[in-house]
């Protein structure tokens, strides 16, 4: 038999222990992560959080800690950081250990909205983070005072195309979630509205001018409207399904197909390369501690929704929510500050 022969033989016989010693570390490594999983959490869990004290996301996370420190047998604690937009917050995360024991809390203002609304941005929360889940969300609402005399979307609708720049509504600034909001429904209805935007420190004084009729529209949030549902008329939600708080009232999607809805939302997310079981792991006891029965109640009175995603689901709607954003962004002109 020549050399090349004997070659051509002997080269499967060590292909093939290449093969088994590569399936054997996969094996050691895939343990090692079971293990990884089934230890988890082995010391405390810090909880790097950008929520404004006192905010309704603030009081949700304070709830889930305590709730999850009783189930995961380590203490969750809640580190507030708010400095820079969130900034410090999210440089701690992003150089922790993605080990799950450390993570971060915040909302769609932060992660999603800050990427078309400030120059110079720390992160990209699409590119630096995994994403763990989405826990709550706060739909807004289209809501217009009763002496207008407008029921429905349809009827707002038909108002403003005859009546272009006559219907004024009130937010907390220029590129705030509901000034978004407002310039989305504009575009989906081919409508003109005039935008009076206020100062985030005047916010009370919006609510007392809405209340009054001063301000015909205004976009909010389920806490804010409820104790004034005697003088004002909802709209609409703007969420992709009705709410439950709010079952009649239809979506702004189902009166305008193709309106791309999206929502103040808080959720967690790790440094990147976080392991998917602890993802999943995390993931599932926040969603636990939003649904005992002495929080959720709670969570109700700040008008707070639970959802408590998967890290799947959460990246889709990171995905959906940058373009829906985007398309606003560019279509009113608006540029980072």
């Amino acid at each position: 038999m020549n050399s090349v022969n004997q070659h051509a033989m002997q080269w499967p016989a060590r292909s093939g222990k290449r093969v088994r010693a590569g399936l054997l570390a996969l094996a050691v490594i895939l343990a090692a992560l079971d293990a990884n999983a089934q230890t988890y959490p082995t010391k405390q869990i810090t909880v790097v959080s950008s929520a404004s004290p006192g905010s309704s996301g603030d009081a949700a996370l304070r709830m889930m800690a305590v709730k999850m420190t009783e189930s995961m047998g380590q203490p969750v604690i809640v580190d507030l950081r708010t400095a820079a937009r969130g900034a410090q917050a999210y440089a701690i995360v992003s150089k922790a250990a993605p080990d799950g024991h450390t993570v971060t809390f915040g909302t769609a203002g932060t992660f999603v909205y800050g990427r078309f609304l400030f120059k110079n941005m720390a992160f990209d929360i699409l590119k630096d983070y995994s994403p763990v889940s989405m826990s709550l969300n706060s739909p807004g609402y289209i809501a217009i005072h009763n002496s207008r005399g407008i029921n429905t979307m349809q009827e707002l609708i038909s108002y403003a195309k005859k009546n272009p720049g006559k219907l004024e509504y009130g937010t907390t600034g220029n590129g705030s979630f509901f000034h978004l909001a407002g310039e989305s429904l504009k575009n989906a209805a081919g409508i003109d509205l005039l935008h009076v935007p206020y100062a985030q420190a005047n916010f009370p004084q919006l609510t007392t001018d809405w209340l009054n009729g001063r301000v015909a529209m205004f976009y909010t949030t389920w806490a804010t409207i409820r104790p004034a549902q005697d003088k004002v008329k909802l709209l609409a939600v703007i969420d992709k399904q009705r709410s439950r708080h709010t079952p009649t009232v239809p979506t702004v999607s189902e009166v305008l197909p193709g309106y791309e809805p999206f929502v103040v939302w808080w959720g967690f997310f790790g440094p990147l390369g976080l392991p998917s079981n602890i993802a999943n792991r995390i993931a599932q006891e926040s969603k636990k501690a939003m649904m005992q029965p002495d929080i959720t109640p709670r969570l109700d009175d700040l008008g707070l929704e639970v959802i408590g995603s998967t890290p799947d689901e959460l990246a889709k709607l990171l995905r959906e929510d940058v373009n829906a954003i985007g398309k606003v962004v560019k279509a009113i002109g608006l540029q980072p500050e």
